[in-house]
């Protein structure tokens, strides 16, 4: 049975995944995409209309998402510029050959809604997949989760609080409060206490 698990993911998590699909003239497609671990063999992910991967899994009903921390691959599938040679044909789409891991997952319910914020309203896709053929590249293949990012770089402005002016140090402090909302969204239980720790330690500044 697939287990998201034996590749490092957790439930509840986000992880910055790349989705590959097949376009409907037959050549494939790359998007990063944040995938959410529901348990170890479901996800959840939101899509944009307007997107090729929102058309092609709506059509396909499948897709392959593609575990990497490759920053060139974010880049160029973000831009359009992933070359034809990065992708391998597998028997429902495509895959990316240097991807740590990847997997298939086909599509149990979509649910489209309306959603609006500070840049308008937009379509969304709501899609729940249930996960097929995992396929580990690498062993020490580890799914991107920004959290832990995040809090890095709140130590750093944390570090450099006392040493900064005025201006600079409110600053700072915007950005982490920035980060704490990204990390209290997309981490798990330790990146918010971190978080949290982070946070309390500045109220003693």
């Amino acid at each position: 049975m697939p287990d998201l698990y034996s590749l490092g993911m957790e439930h509840g998590l986000l992880y910055e995944t790349i989705i590959t699909t097949q376009n409907r003239d037959g050549t494939p497609n790359a998007a990063p995409v944040g995938v959410v671990c529901k348990n170890e063999s479901e996800i959840v992910l939101y899509l944009f209309k307007g997107s090729k991967t929102y058309l092609n899994v709506r059509r396909k009903k499948t897709f392959y998402v593609n575990i990497s921390k490759d920053p060139l691959l974010f880049v160029q599938s973000t831009i359009g510029n992933l070359d034809g040679e990065k992708f391998q044909k597998q028997k429902s789409g495509f895959s990316l050959k240097d991807a740590d891991s990847f997997f298939r997952a086909e599509v149990t319910h979509e649910r489209i809604i309306e959603r609006k914020d500070q840049l308008g309203t937009s379509t969304m896709n709501i899609v729940r997949a249930n996960v097929k053929e995992v396929v580990e590249v690498n062993q020490h293949a580890e799914p991107l989760n920004r959290a832990i990012y995040g809090i890095i770089e709140a130590l750093i402005y944390l570090t450099r609080i006392d040493i900064v002016s005025e201006d600079e140090k409110n600053k700072n402090l915007d950005k982490i409060n920035e980060i704490s909302r990204v990390v209290n969204k997309v981490g798990g239980e330790d990146h918010k206490k971190a978080m949290k720790m982070i946070l309390n330690e500045l109220k003693v500044k």
